[in-house]
């Protein structure tokens, strides 16, 4: 089955530097991220390459679990991630890019859906409740980081 993917961006009034630093504290996911119910971290490490957490959500009504490694981190530039284990094969993260006035957050996230043809009619409902989903947590995301600027 041939990857997907797919992106959510938003412009803050902030710095690169706040961005990433709220981006960066685990604990900010689940709160912000609709269908998410865990990202924890697995051991002491909870920042930077080698960073691993066991992440729960709820997609159309089913859960998905995996493990994800972090395994880019660049600060105020970069966030970035790949399952280690999981049933749905993803790879993402976050872009920071100074503009005029703030930061422009990129996330992108691809990933392979499982088991060929149900896999792919399944990935195709779960695209669009996704991607909104990125969406609004990017825009929620925007407010808090503005409201406290």
């Amino acid at each position: 089955m041939a990857p997907r993917e797919f992106a959510a961006d938003v412009t803050v009034k902030c710095t690169p530097e706040r961005a990433f630093d709220y981006f960066a504290d685990h604990r900010h996911v689940a709160s912000a991220l609709d269908g998410v119910t865990k990202w924890e971290p697995i051991g002491p490490k909870t920042q930077g390459v080698g960073a691993r957490y066991e992440v729960e959500m709820v997609a159309i009504g089913f859960p998905l679990k995996s493990v994800l490694r972090l395994n880019r981190w660049r600060r105020p530039h970069e966030i970035g991630w790949v399952s280690e284990k999981g049933v749905i094969k993803q790879e993402g993260g976050f872009r920071f890019t100074k503009v005029r006035g703030g930061v422009h957050i990129g996330l992108r996230i691809a990933y392979t859906p499982p088991g060929a043809i149900v896999g792919a009619a399944v990935a195709g409902r779960l695209d669009g409740v996704v991607r909104n989903r990125l969406q609004r947590a990017l825009e929620r995301i925007r407010d808090r980081l503005e409201e406290t600027s």
